[in-house]
């Protein structure tokens, strides 16, 4: 058994709030070190010898853009931008060289062939293969060094939480230690069990029941949750999965639980064990960061135009009717954090309903003139745009909902159980289910159930496109839509 240390090292994990470990971005940057390599060699060469001596730059950039694509298939092909391959530099350095001189060799051969080999200098072709052998190695090791020590710095890393607190999940844990990867950090250990498990496991204190773990974990956002329960407890795996498919993790199954064909989910190698992931996180790595750049492009943009109805809009409203201009609201955001949603009031001041205790309806009393306006259009939501510049709300995903929101006569969560997993991204100002029809006021739970489907169905298929073809469908709704009073 090791100290508490353990898990003293976790409290400071969750203090410092280390950037998610995303092994998609590292494989970029290694893609981009070694194309950067392939063609900072070749013209600092050139630069420095050929090109006094009368060299072409049209050729040398055709062959030097060629090296480059043929390397980095190359070692695609090889699995030299794996994870497992970029960590580990020394181990896989002979595989990187034997790569870089099969390119120059093929390249050679293509020079011959297509009778140009003239029109190259030799010692540029030695000293670029040599200088890009040399570099691309030196730019692998510095990426597997810096990520070792802001790794071992708190500043990047995985935080796993392990459920099962028996001797499955003590093995799970001592592999994970002895593995010695600084950005696999264990930061919780969960197990319904308290009476017949020992309160700490590796020097991991057991830190509650299931229902603690949830809490927990909308609280401090694990990476990863790892269920270590043995494989004959089939009823009781499934119904923590259903409890944990509300959390924004990658919940994984580790390699004792033998019913795959229970669960629909990919198989592969983590932590150096074949796990089954049953829930993956909707937006990862370059995924996030695209989505984020995204809303910040458009919103920014969208905010610029129209900032002069914006302002013609706000003097409207109090002209028409005292109070502030702007509706602030608490809807649930990402991960079931509250958020206030702004809009443009459109009901008297008297009329708000902050909580959503009240429906809308068509011909509403409660709306004004002004607010039926915007209402029609949507124009009451143009003060999201402001949510999703400050990060609380994106510009396409599930739209939030109020607090005392109603399906027919029952909260949505008595509803349906899975509710909560749409909070697994952030809100959006339209949606999936808004483009196909599901917007406005829900009168029925069979509504809320549709709305759910087209949310859920959004999360697991996200892509660029799909965004991009929910904004173009959204305009087409706002003008020709006949749900929004």
């Amino acid at each position: 058994m090791v100290s508490d240390a353990g898990a003293l090292q976790s409290a400071v994990i969750l203090e410092r709030r280390p950037v998610p470990l995303s092994q998609g971005v590292f494989a970029s940057v290694v893609v981009f070190c070694d194309v950067a390599a392939t063609v900072l060699c070749g013209f600092v060469v050139w630069a420095a010898y050929v090109n006094g001596a009368g060299g072409q730059l049209a050729a040398q950039t055709a062959a030097v853009a060629l090296a480059a694509l043929l390397l980095t298939l190359a070692a695609h092909a090889a699995g030299l931008y794996r994870f497992t391959a970029i960590i580990r530099p020394a181990r896989h350095a002979g595989r990187v060289v034997a790569i870089c001189f099969a390119v120059f060799l093929v390249m050679s051969a293509l020079g011959f062939a297509l009778r140009v080999s003239s029109d190259f200098s030799r010692v540029w072709g030695l000293g670029w293969m040599i200088g890009t052998v040399l570099l691309v190695l030196g730019l692998r090791f510095l990426v597997a060094g810096l990520l070792q020590r802001s790794a071992r710095a708190g500043r990047i890393g995985r935080k796993i939480v392990v459920y099962g607190a028996a001797t499955q999940g003590e093995r799970l844990i001592e592999r994970i230690e002895r593995l010695d990867e600084p950005w696999n950090r264990i930061v919780g250990l969960f197990d319904d069990r308290r009476s017949r498990v020992a309160p700490h496991v590796r020097g991991y204190p057991v830190l509650g029941d299931l229902a603690d773990l949830v809490e927990w974990g909308r609280r401090h956002r694990p990476d990863e949750v790892l269920i270590a329960l043995p494989w004959g407890a089939e009823s009781r795996i499934l119904d923590v999965l259903q409890a944990l498919a509300v959390l924004p993790a990658n919940v994984r199954l580790s390699g004792e639980f033998q019913r795959l064909d229970l669960i629909q989910g990919r198989t592969n190698y983590q932590f150096g064990v074949p796990m089954l992931s049953a829930f993956e996180k909707p937006l990862e790595g370059w995924a996030r960061v695209w989505k984020r750049l995204f809303d910040l492009a458009l919103s920014g943009a969208v905010v610029a135009v129209c900032l002069p109805l914006m302002a013609i809009i706000a003097i409207l409203i109090r002209l028409e009717t005292p109070g502030p201009v702007l509706f602030r609201q608490p809807r649930y955001g990402f991960n079931g954090k509250l958020i206030d949603v702004l809009k443009f009031r459109t009901m008297g001041a008297a009329a708000a309903d902050a909580l959503g205790s009240r429906l809308t309806e068509r011909n509403d009393p409660r709306v004004t003139s002004v607010g039926a306006f915007l209402r029609r259009f949507s124009l009451d939501e143009l003060p999201q745009l402001l949510n999703v510049l400050r990060g609380e709300m994106s510009l396409v995903g599930p739209r939030p909902h109020a607090i005392r929101t109603t399906a027919g006569d029952r909260q949505c969560k008595e509803v349906v159980d899975q509710y909560a997993v749409r909070h697994k991204v952030k809100p959006g100002i339209t949606g999936w289910a808004q483009v196909n029809g599901w917007r406005g006021t829900m009168r029925t739970e069979e509504e809320l159930v549709r709305r759910l489907e087209h949310d859920l169905y959004y999360i697991n298929h996200w892509s660029p496109w799909l965004d991009l073809k929910i904004v173009a469908l959204t305009i087409r709704t706002v003008l020709f839509g006949r749900n929004s009073y």
